[in-house]
């Protein structure tokens, strides 16, 4: 027989859950906004900031310099347990809701001219992994 206070309790815990898988704070027009800002910037201070990229190309007139990340994030969790006693009888059920681990990837990229200079930018991949592998560029 359910109850209502377990229909209250699972009401409660979809309600949690839901927000916690809507916790991402970094938005892409963000990101967007970080990358652009190094257009212009000569590739060997990208270089000094960000460190040796994993991978790059020629393509016509253009270098594009590649950096890919990867990485392992915990997902939100959520413990649900209902329990009850009576005369000389415990029990409970419990559950663990979404969680475990993911694989978060980022693969960043930049063309630049034949002067060294940053003339293009791009990224895909998770926005947090993204907002985490590229640096602020400073004034």
């Amino acid at each position: 027989m359910v109850t209502k206070s377990f229909i209250k309790l699972s009401v409660i815990g979809l309600i949690l859950s839901g927000s916690l898988s809507g916790c991402s704070t970094s938005q892409p027009a963000e990101i967007d906004s970080k990358l652009t800002a190094w257009q212009g910037a000569e590739i060997e201070t990208l270089i000094q900031t960000w460190g040796l990229p994993t991978g790059e190309q020629q393509v016509n007139d253009l270098t594009y310099a590649e950096w890919n990340t990867r990485d392992i994030k915990n997902k939100p969790s959520m413990r649900v347990g209902v329990g009850g006693f009576g005369g000389n009888f415990f029990g409970s059920i419990g559950t663990t809701l979404f969680g475990g681990r993911e694989e978060v990837h980022c693969r960043v990229q930049v063309g630049y001219n034949q002067e060294g200079r940053v003339v293009t930018t791009n990224w895909t991949g998770d926005p947090e992994a993204c907002d985490a592998a590229i640096p602020e560029r400073q004034s």
